[in-house]
């Protein structure tokens, strides 16, 4: 199931770590180190964000693609 953003001062992200175990797993293999940002949200850093452009990318061009591929002949 695709995650929907969190929004803070106009920027939406997504927690790499509230996401599916299967997710979290897959994103941080194919993600490069640099598309983690860091954001300040309710007086709490959060260090292992993405913008919700990629993730929404990653989810829609690799993760469910691969769903599609997952059987066994």
């Amino acid at each position: 199931m695709k995650a929907a953003p969190h929004y803070d001062l106009g920027t939406g992200y997504v927690e790499i770590s509230k996401l599916p175990f299967d997710q979290v797993l897959k994103l941080r293999d194919w993600l490069p180190h640099t598309s983690f940002i860091k954001l300040r949200a309710q007086n709490e850093e959060l260090v292992d964000c993405i913008q919700y452009s990629e993730y929404e990318y990653w989810f829609d061009f690799q993760f469910s693609a691969e769903k599609e591929f997952d059987f066994e002949i």
